[in-house]
């Protein structure tokens, strides 16, 4: 039986290089910094970095993107701090009026704000304010002599054209029941404010470089080796039979031949002729 209770959130489908910001910040220890970077934030390229790997026969994890790190840019060990969220730009407000057809409904001009559609995006004026868009539409301007008592003399009609001006209606815009006249905030020609889509929330990640994980461990315990006993050489393989690491293992005796003591140095120069297949071909 249905309890009435539903969801309605989705996942964000998104367009990485043109709806997303993606920044980056590094620490050599969580408490040390980096003379680099100390404590300020570079930019990523989310399209490079954000990819939707959905096909045809794999929709159902549509709004899913593989967080893909360019190794010329996260090669260093220490501590990676990625700061992902929506693209915000900075836009100044034409005018703020009313339709000529509708002098009721009131809204937010842009020229040109460089996306086709604004419905859904946050604008965050000065003073920390913030209205969401709920339509937009190309517009253009009408001079219309007033009578209704509204101020303005340049009004609005809504147009199909390729018109540079976008005609926004914010909530709230309108006076609440409590306070007839007291109009919300839309701001004021000129004025300066950050748009911003709200397609997804912004996540903030760390990611830790290491040297070894799990199963670069688990080679060193666990995995296969080989010592030669002419050359000294201790070989590692891994699950692969591939050799992941050799040693120079020698012993250091004194002047009259008594061993004082076992030596195990890491290789920089790796003998492939210790390769599994030649090693187990001496049997």
């Amino acid at each position: 039986m249905s309890s009435g209770i539903f969801g309605s959130i989705r996942p964000a489908r998104i367009t990485p290089s043109s709806d997303a910001e993606m920044y980056y910040t590094y620490r050599p220890t969580r408490s040390a910094e980096d003379a680099e970077f100390n404590g300020k934030y570079k930019t990523l390229d989310p399209g490079e970095c954000l990819v939707n790997s959905v096909t045809e026969d794999n929709k159902v994890i549509d709004g899913v993107y593989e967080l893909r790190l360019p190794l010329s840019v996260f090669y260093k060990k220490g501590f990676y701090t990625i700061y992902i969220k929506p693209k915000e730009t900075t836009l100044k407000i034409t005018d703020v009026s009313v339709l000529a057809a509708y002098p009721d409904v009131k809204g937010i001009v842009f020229n040109n704000p460089g996306v086709e559609d604004l419905t859904g995006y946050r604008i965050e004026f000065g003073d920390g304010t913030t209205r969401i868009i709920k339509s937009c539409n190309r517009c253009q301007p009408v001079a219309v002599s007033t009578g209704d008592g509204y101020p303005k003399a340049t009004r609005y009609n809504l147009v199909d054209n390729a018109s540079s001006l976008f005609f926004c209606t914010v909530s709230p815009s309108s006076a609440p029941s409590f306070k007839p006249n007291g109009y919300p905030y839309i701001g004021v020609p000129g004025e300066e404010v950050r748009l911003c889509n709200t397609l997804f929330t912004p996540k903030m990640i760390e990611i830790e470089m290491v040297d070894h994980d799990a199963d670069t461990i688990s080679y060193m315990l666990e995995g296969d080796q080989a010592r030669n006993r002419d050359t000294g050489i201790i070989t590692t393989y891994n699950e692969e039979n591939e050799i992941y690491h050799q040693t120079d293992y020698y012993t250091i005796k004194s002047r009259l031949g008594v061993p004082l003591v076992d030596v195990k140095k890491n290789r920089e120069n790796i003998d492939t002729t210790q390769s599994h297949d030649n090693i187990m071909s001496m049997q």
